[in-house]
């Protein structure tokens, strides 16, 4: 390995996603500045690394044949920015003990540049890794990288303007886009990735802003103009991206907003954020588009302006799109010491008003645009009726018949809050999902609903592994079908996961047909199954037929099979030989 080698050890921050199968805009900007340098590098994801490394390296008798394959390295940059804490499906972000492994493998004369939130929060928190050429960037990871590349010496810095543009375009073209293992399959099809663009930095809260999020800290919001936003993501698509998240941004809605620094409400500027909207889609290689967040109370304020803006994202993006709402608290008490976003009321105006232009379904079965709701726990001034407001919140807006797509409930991280009552935030998490998820997700996604294009990413459990990745056995057609449980979900913004109780090989997709609900989960059937191959297992799974059933048409289709190549002509005769009554899902799910 030559060149400079660059870690993802994935991003995942209030307005940045960069855990798979998402790719961050950070880690691209890093590549950028090596590409437009023409310097050799080798991007690796973490679990990349850990595929290659990580069995090796507890065997300390391949340590020193791992340093000196590593030796060569003209330098190395890990990007760690995670630091909102979640449960993820298809990778999980770099922890502070694999970098202190890969900082102690890595050979002492190579220099190594970390950087990203989670390297701030780590040494904020007392970390001090003991190695030489160490160097922790507190600003910009790729602005640091290039001044270091120019000068020889490590120092804290800004990237320019133009350095953004820069580098953003170099990015989109760079071996994090190319050489990503989502952005194909071993087979050479198009894979899941899914490609975040920064809109702009900065908050328009900057002044007072949410005292947990680090966003309103990046100060006066820095707009991306609308042909440098289009030309990045033209590059995306040359390198092979179909699906691409606008965000990066606090709220789309202010994306060039009027009165940023004199109004506590800015009033949104529907053009530019149509330009760009309108701009991609005229690009017939884009599949998926998406966006992240909304300020509910700007919709609220600026409800004019606001529905110009929504009926272009209605129009323009793919169904599934959620807009993330940050509530954090109903309690009025906790909203004025952490000086929060909006109020209950603004909230109750934004979510009706997004149902009221959202809610229709598209193509792939999903209503085309609906909010997501995020609560934080342990803010200062919580107390166990925070968590009663919280819910009374929640159950008025069902009795609204508002739908929400996604509720998110985290703790939350940083100095300076107070601790959380385990008991208290276990029962409202709870009681929120059994009581006003599960309820909702049974409502927009009703037994015998169609969805259409879901990537199968696990089997067995919910969390992809790195050695499923690296297992060709589950991709292989031949387990289709076979006792076991997969799960998958549609590319998009905070997707719904699917599981299905039989195996279907990984890194492939299909239709479903919804047979079941959980809290946060659905089940479902696979849609255009064979009866003449179909398995016992794909049968069962079926609503309306039961072990029995299922195995009575098999062994039916066994006697059949005796005297002909074709068992059934059709699915009638299947079922009227193992005298089973047809569902209007079996129709839908069977084919011949």
């Amino acid at each position: 390995m030559e060149g400079w080698l660059v870690i993802d050890g994935y991003e995942d921050e209030p307005a940045a996603f960069g855990v798979p199968n998402y790719l961050g805009f950070h880690i691209r900007y890093i590549c950028g500045v090596l590409e437009s340098r023409g310097i050799e590098y080798t991007y690796l994801t973490i679990d990349q690394w850990r595929i290659k490394y990580k069995q090796l390296l507890n065997d300390k008798s391949n340590r020193d044949k791992i340093r000196s394959e590593l030796s060569n390295l003209a330098g190395t940059v890990v990007l760690a920015g995670s630091i909102v804490p979640g449960k993820y499906i298809r990778g999980t972000p770099v922890s502070q003990r694999e970098l202190d492994q890969i900082l102690s493998i890595i050979p002492s004369e190579v220099p190594i540049l970390c950087g990203g939130w989670a390297i701030k929060n780590w040494r904020y928190s007392g970390w001090t890794p003991l190695r030489t050429n160490l160097f922790c960037a507190v600003n910009d990871v790729d602005s640091s990288l290039d001044s270091f590349l120019s000068t020889g010496e490590w120092k804290h810095s800004r990237r320019t303007k133009d350095q953004w543009t820069l580098w953003a375009h170099y990015g989109s073209i760079s071996k994090a886009v190319t050489n990503h293992p989502d952005l194909l399959t071993v087979d050479g099809r198009s894979g899941p990735l899914t490609y975040e663009i920064e809109l702009y930095q900065g908050c328009v809260r900057f002044k007072r802003g949410c005292k947990f999020c680090i966003e309103p800290k990046k100060g006066v919001p820095l707009w991306r103009s609308e042909d440098d936003i289009l030309k990045e993501i033209s590059g995306a698509l040359d390198s092979g991206v179909k699906n691409i998240r606008i965000g990066g941004a606090t709220d789309i809605y202010t994306y060039r907003a009027e009165g940023v620094r004199e109004l506590e409400y800015p009033i949104p500027n529907p053009e530019p954020i149509s330009q760009i909207l309108y701009g991609a889609r005229e690009d017939e290689r884009l599949d998926i588009l998406h966006v992240d967040n909304g300020n509910p109370s700007i919709i609220a304020e600026n409800i004019e302006p606001s529905t110009e803006i929504t009926k272009c994202l209605v129009e323009n993006l793919s169904d599934g799109a959620v807009l993330s709402f940050g509530l954090e608290s109903a309690d009025p008490h906790v909203h004025q010491m952490n000086w929060l976003n909006c109020d209950p009321n603004q909230l109750k105006i934004a979510i009706k008003h997004i149902n009221d232009f959202g809610r229709v379904k598209g193509k792939r079965g999903l209503p085309k645009l609906l909010p997501g709701l995020n609560f934080i726990a342990g803010l200062n001034g919580e107390t166990k009726k925070s968590y009663d407001m919280n819910f009374n919140l929640l159950e008025d807006l069902r009795s609204e018949g508002l739908w929400l797509r996604r509720i998110n409930i985290r703790q939350v991280e940083g100095q300076g809050f107070q601790e959380i009552s385990g008991t208290d935030f276990r029962n409202f998490k709870k009681k929120v999902r059994e009581e006003i998820d599960k309820p909702l997700l049974e409502e927009i996604f009703p037994i015998g609903s169609e969805l259409s294009h879901i990537w199968w990413e696990s089997q067995g459990d919910r969390i992809r592994r790195p050695e499923q990745i690296d297992n060709p056995a589950l991709s292989s057609p031949s387990i289709h079908g076979k006792s076991g449980i997969t799960f998958g979900r549609q590319i998009g913004a905070y997707p719904i996961l699917i599981g299905v109780p039989y195996l279907i090989p990984l890194e492939t997709s299909s239709n479903i047909v919804v047979t079941g609900h959980g809290m946060r989960s659905i089940s479902g059937v696979e849609i255009g199954l064979n009866i003449n191959s179909v398995s016992q297992q794909q049968l069962e799974s079926i609503p309306g037929i039961g072990k029995k059933a299922a195995w009575r048409i098999i062994s039916s289709r066994a006697k059949a099979s005796r005297s002909s190549k074709i068992p059934f002509d059709s699915i009638e005769m299947a079922f009227e030989m193992a005298q089973v009554e047809i569902s209007p899902i079996v129709e839908k799910v069977l084919s011949i």
